[in-house]
């Protein structure tokens, strides 16, 4: 049981710890926090005593009920003008009171487990009287609603007690009962419609009872229902009654608690919702268009993925056509080398960095530095879009720039990773397959041949006497070169090739990076997301709580059973 109450204490409080820009439950948290600290306060004290407080308009009699209770004149009274200004405590020797230290306190009740407080009338036009009543029903875990046959559907007594509706036990005290029929059931009829729940109902004449316990006379009928609220008070309300009483009321105050933030926000969990899928559909769209663009200026330019695939082949090249293919991938990219060592070159360029990450040039956080008009004018239309929606679902979110720069920053983290990663890795297995010893045999055994052919005939003529003519050399040459440029054109042809398909295999990538998690709009994810825990929380409280779902709690709930109703 202590456990389920430590659960639900605990997902209120982190309810209440919201600081995050949702309005309507950003409004209900200083409430909360309030309740909060009300249920530890209410669960701290079930072994205290009972607080009773005597609650009506002015003249039906609280005072006299007081002073009838104790045998004494203690309040003073008057049946035609309030006379109460300010609470009278009336407990018990030793009793720990937590109350104003300017009310009147009157030590020597026998009524051992009880505090009964004697308010001013609920009714005043005193500011400062209804303050103070206001601040005895916070404190008080049982409410005597005092009445007359004259004046019992006292309005301004009832909007101080709706607040507290199955948060207290109440008690109906028909102080000035006569002959004349009694309103008992007009009075509840009429509190049954207002959704209050009554737990007892006493007719008394406290005035008569006071007067014969001055006089020290037995008590009589003329008193009606005053012995049986004194038993009730002194006999019934045991120590174990008193807990469940106060049991009661904190499970009353926890279920109104829960409810209207049930009402008032749980409620809203789908319009949540609703925002959730637009901004999952805008963030999509947004990735979208960002990949199009990084293909058009990245993905797009065959040369860069050429120059990286060649760098690669050229440097595992070996034998005689692998050696003229590096040869000749230096001087093809000579001019591109040349520019990227002058001063004036913009090495922090996307397709500087690209082709670095690609080369895998020793740039181990070497991140890719993609900025762009194009890209951020789409975040921003798209951000504007979105704020008008979480306006209407009543987001109150700061205009800053920081979502836009945490947004580029994982753009070009995720191209950097499929540049470094997969594109890469791509790169270096196609020039392994180019250069390697199958490959490099195959395309060197034409030129060998020839030297062969060649050699076969030179040394032949020097031992028959044929001198090779010039002519020979030249044509052998000729057709040297031409097997040679032939081999090397295929295989550029070939790395060209395998440069288109590396590059459309990487864009694919980068689209899967892109589609696999939501980079854009981060900050208002991060606002909603903490939006929707909460409202996860507020559900599992209502299942908890007010369904009984939970054995646990379900059981902790059934033990604060109500008072039982007296003389029904």
């Amino acid at each position: 049981m202590q456990k389920s109450l430590a659960d639900i204490f605990d997902t209120l409080e982190r309810v209440a710890n919201y600081e995050g820009p949702w309005t309507p439950l950003a409004k209900e948290t200083g409430l909360l926090r309030t309740r909060l600290a009300e249920l530890r306060e209410r669960e701290e004290r079930l072994d205290d005593v009972l607080v009773v407080a005597l609650v009506g308009g002015s003249g039906v009699g609280k005072s006299t009920l007081l002073n009838a209770l104790a045998g004494d004149e203690l309040a003073e009274t008057s049946e035609y003008r309030p006379c109460t200004s300010v609470p009278t405590i009336y407990h018990p020797p030793g009793a720990r009171l937590d109350f104003s230290k300017d009310w009147r306190r009157i030590s020597g009740s026998a009524l051992e487990n009880l505090v009964v407080v004697d308010t001013p009338d609920s009714d005043t036009i005193v500011a400062e009287h209804r303050e103070h009543v206001i601040d005895v029903l916070g404190k008080c875990d049982l409410i005597m609603m005092c009445g007359d046959s004259e004046k019992y559907l006292d309005e301004a007594t009832w909007s101080l007690l709706r607040p507290l509706r199955n948060e207290r036990t109440i008690v109906c005290v028909e102080t000035k009962a006569t002959e004349a029929p009694s309103v008992e059931q007009h009075w509840r009829d009429r509190l049954g419609e207002q959704n209050f729940s009554v737990d007892g109902y006493f007719r008394v004449n406290s005035l008569r009872s006071l007067d014969r316990k001055i006089s020290g006379q037995p008590a009589g009928e003329d008193e009606y229902d005053f012995p049986a609220l004194e038993r009730f008070l002194s006999e019934e309300l045991t120590r174990e009654r008193i807990e469940r009483i106060k049991k009661s009321n904190t499970a009353g105050l926890l279920s109104n608690t829960v409810t209207a933030l049930d009402e008032r926000v749980g409620t809203r969990a789908q319009e949540l919702e609703n925002l959730q899928s637009a901004l999952e559909e805008s963030s999509t769209q947004m990735n979208k268009e960002c990949f199009e663009i990084v293909r058009r200026r990245l993905f797009a330019q065959p040369h860069l993925w050429t120059f990286a695939l060649g760098r690669e082949t050229g440097l595992r090249a070996k034998l005689i056509v692998g050696s003229l293919f590096r040869l000749m991938e230096y001087v093809r990219t000579l001019p591109t080398r040349l520019a990227g060592w002058s001063p004036l070159s913009p090495k922090s360029s996307p397709g500087h960095r690209a082709a670095s990450l690609l080369a895998d040039k020793e740039l181990v956080d070497e991140s890719l530095h993609l900025s762009s008009g194009e890209i951020q004018n789409a975040y921003l239309t798209k951000q504007s879009e979105l704020g008008v929606q979480y306006a209407r679902a009543g987001f109150d979110l700061s205009e800053s720039n920081d979502g836009f720069t945490r947004f580029q920053d994982g753009l070009n983290a995720r191209i950097a990773d499929v540049l470094r990663g997969p594109a890469r890795e791509r790169v270096v297995s196609r020039a392994r397959v180019l250069t390697s010893w199958p490959v490099t045999i195959l395309s060197d055994l034409p030129p060998v041949g020839f030297f062969g052919y060649s050699g076969y005939s030179i040394v032949r003529g020097y031992f028959t006497a044929e001198l090779v003519s010039g002519a020979f050399l030249v044509q052998a040459g000729s057709v040297l070169g031409i097997i040679l440029v032939t081999e090397l054109f295929l295989l550029s042809i070939i790395t060209r090739f395998f440069a288109w398909e590396t590059r459309r295999a990487a864009a694919r990538d980068l689209r899967v990076a892109l589609a696999s998690a939501q980079i854009a709009f981060e900050n208002e994810g991060d606002c909603l997301g903490d939006a929707l825990a909460r409202t996860e929380d507020i559900r599992k409280l209502s299942v908890a709580v007010l369904s009984g779902r939970d054995e646990r709690i379900s059981s902790t709930l059934t033990r604060c059973e109500t008072l039982p109703s007296v003389l029904m």
